[in-house]
């Protein structure tokens, strides 16, 4: 039973050590790419909605144009680690999940619209103009991660 516990201590502290793939961790990147986007089209939404609401069409029809153009993305970054069908079943659920937490947020309400403008807008505004930037600092955070958890020097 000792000898057991102590393989079992054994197992656990490599794993910890371990380095995952230079493919899985391209897919966590991805991964982490794609959920930002999904997350921002949700966002670009909302803020449609609130100028549709405020009878604004022409900007309401442009921020229409960037959530679409956000999922595409997220739907691009999702399918490099999963099949298409289930890129497409995750982006959607992605989108509608961080739509209903941000209806939430502002109490199906948009007059309170600058509650989740203060906490995506600085963010959704560089994935949109500097996809680089984007994926860069998910990288970074990814391999850094990696780097941390193994005890190498980063």
């Amino acid at each position: 039973m000792r000898l057991l516990s102590i393989f079992a201590v054994i197992l656990v502290s490599l794993e910890a050590f371990a380095q995952p793939s230079a493919e899985a961790m391209a897919a966590e990147v991805s991964d982490n790419v794609a959920t930002e986007y999904a997350e921002c089209a949700a966002y670009f939404s909302v803020v449609q909605g609130a100028f549709l609401n405020s009878g604004k069409t022409t900007e309401a029809q442009q921020y229409k144009g960037v959530s679409d153009k956000a999922a595409e993305f997220s739907l691009f970054a999702a399918r490099q680690s999963r099949t298409e069908e289930m890129a497409t079943r995750v982006t959607l659920a992605r989108f509608e999940m961080n739509l209903k937490a941000m209806q939430t947020t502002i109490g199906n309400n948009y007059s309170n619209i600058s509650l989740v403008m203060n906490k995506y807008s600085d963010s959704c505004v560089e994935a949109m103009t500097d996809s680089t930037a984007l994926i860069k600092r998910w990288k970074d955070r990814v391999t850094s991660r990696y780097s941390k958890d193994s005890g190498a020097p980063r």
